[in-house]
């Protein structure tokens, strides 16, 4: 059984070719689609223009960092409760890239540990990220590791090595507000 003819511009829809068709809305277009009828035409969507980085003059990005300091803090006094047993070497910076976007990240290499202890502390690492508000995930593949998220753009990643876990936090990408010479 066929289905019944239907009316190209049913009285609903506006009867403009233009406004149903893309091709017919661009003068270029339109042209090519009459001159040669049996070309398929196909304009596809444009790509969303990336997210524009926020402007933080440089106390805000000292305080932006000293935050994601504090956060680190805090994952530590919840993984490591005795430095003496699990020796923490930490480290910090600003990476900016080539667009001038820039990225504070803050780093904390646990260990040595004993054989095993690796694994536990990354569970233990990925239970405190919960914990403290964080959406916290393993990454499937051979070498255990896990990637976390949390308002305001903040990201974070725990990954084993032999005998240490390394942690690292990081901000969402923000610009430097451009001071002007006088």
């Amino acid at each position: 059984m066929t289905p019944p003819p239907t009316d190209a511009f049913p009285p609903d829809r506006p009867t403009d070719p233009a406004s149903s068709d893309p091709v017919m809305a661009d003068p270029m277009l339109r042209v090519l689609r009459e001159r040669h009828p049996e070309v398929d035409v196909v304009v596809l969507p444009q790509p969303a223009p990336a997210p524009v980085a926020p402007e933080l003059t440089a106390a805000e990005r000292d305080g932006l960092a000293a935050a994601l300091d504090r956060s680190l803090d805090d994952l530590l006094a919840r993984v490591v409760p005795d430095p003496e047993a699990a020796p923490v070497v930490r480290e910090a910076r600003w990476h900016t890239d080539e667009w001038g976007q820039s990225c504070y990240s803050c780093t904390a290499v646990v260990g040595p540990l004993a054989t095993g202890g690796n694994i536990a502390l990354l569970r233990a690492t990925g239970h405190a990220l919960v914990g403290l508000g964080w959406q916290a995930r393993p990454v499937p593949g051979d070498r255990p590791r896990l990637v976390a998220r949390r308002r305001g753009g903040l990201e974070g990643a725990a990954t084993v090595r032999p005998d240490s876990v390394v942690l690292d936090l990081r901000t969402a990408k923000v610009r430097a507000v451009q001071e002007v010479a006088s």
